[in-house]
């Protein structure tokens, strides 16, 4: 199982927030995907180690490394980079195997 953890960094969070939710919620959908989580900073202890300054993240769920390539070329997908790639100062994608 492949693991893939998306972290958006937003230049109008306020603004922008619910627009690109909406839009994982959409890519999240895509036949690829075994399953998903959308969700913003936990309220947990503020310590060194713990980065509390993305806007949103999006957790993506594969059952293979081919299932994750098909996810990365989805017309689906792509809509959302392209709809939404403006709205963000920063992404960090970080993909591990399970």
């Amino acid at each position: 199982m492949i693991v893939h953890q998306v972290f958006f960094w937003l230049h109008r969070p306020e603004q922008d927030l619910n627009a690109v939710w909406e839009g994982c919620t959409k890519i999240a959908s895509t036949e690829s995907v075994s399953r998903y989580a959308i969700g913003k900073p936990a309220n947990t202890a503020r310590r060194e180690v713990v980065d509390h300054s993305f806007h949103l993240s999006l957790t993506v769920y594969f059952d293979s490394v081919e299932a994750h390539d098909r996810y990365q070329t989805d017309p689906i997908h792509l809509k959302f980079v392209e709809d939404h790639k403006d709205k963000w100062s920063q992404v960090k994608v970080y993909d591990f195997e399970v």
